[in-house]
């Protein structure tokens, strides 16, 4: 098995427009789409949630049509307090692949520019404290996404992220390795936000205290986004000595070498 793009998005996601015919141009051998769930979303204002049986029927539509084999994936954005609601949800409606972010706290998202009024030093503090809540009280998940995603709108260098987080990072590390979850290196940080620095001191600081599993994601909201920065982000892992690469179908899971690009 060939490693593929665990985390994109599609029209079932509130912020993409894109078709899954589209993705399908790449002729994957495997697709999972990863579409976006947020309670009390404060970007839009309400529950973002998939339209589950549009996208079972969607996805045995194309079954009907393509060699490709499909996977049901999901993105859960989780605020601490939403657990029990979240959890009921998933259990009525089974997927393949389930990807954990923090992407907002119930005021703001994280990528919001009010975030840029506020104490960067505090409010990244207040961020890895919620995804160390998380990751302890939140028992679903196969991949903690984009580490960063709540300090994109700041410019930490490593050297400052070492010195003010470190001891939270570690500990929400330690969490992952005891949940057996994958980490992932995420292109739109990666390359878009430019934060592949950040990622050059987290890895090395998850390899640590044993972290092992790791998964790239394009974090694709387009088509041509499909399989982003694999290359750069692959090269990453590679200096760190890393070989493979965590694939998740369901109870099943894969060890699969980095691809080759």
């Amino acid at each position: 098995m060939q490693y593929y793009d665990q985390h994109l998005h599609t029209y079932f996601s509130f912020d993409s427009e894109e078709q899954f015919e589209s993705y399908l141009a790449y002729q994957p051998e495997f697709f999972v789409s990863t579409d976006h769930f947020d309670l009390s979303n404060p970007s839009t204002g309400k529950n973002d949630i998939p339209d589950y049986s549009a996208y079972v029927k969607k996805l045995e539509q194309l079954k009907a049509s393509s060699a490709t084999k499909f996977l049901r994936g999901i993105e859960i954005g989780v605020v601490p307090g939403q657990e029990d609601q979240i959890i009921a949800y998933l259990n009525q409606h089974p997927h393949d692949l389930k990807l954990i972010s923090i992407h907002q706290n119930g005021r703001f998202d994280y990528m919001d520019d009010v975030v840029l009024t506020k104490d960067p030093i505090q409010t990244t503090h207040e961020y890895f404290d919620q995804m160390l809540k998380v990751l302890m009280q939140f028992p679903e998940g196969d991949i903690l996404t984009h580490f960063d995603y709540g300090l994109r709108r700041f410019t930490f260098t490593p050297e400052e992220l070492a010195e003010h987080f470190e001891t939270q990072l570690i500990a929400i590390f330690k969490k992952v390795v005891e949940r057996e979850l994958a980490m992932e290196l995420n292109a739109k940080s990666f390359l878009k936000y430019g934060n592949e620095d950040l990622y050059r001191y987290a890895v090395p600081l998850y390899q640590s205290v044993g972290g092992k599993l790791f998964t790239l994601g394009s974090d694709a909201h387009v088509a041509e986004d499909y399989q982003l920065g694999f290359k750069e982000m692959g090269q990453l892992l590679t200096d760190c000595q890393v070989e493979n690469l965590l694939v998740v179908q369901g109870k099943e899971r894969y060890l699969t070498p980095l691809p080759i690009l």
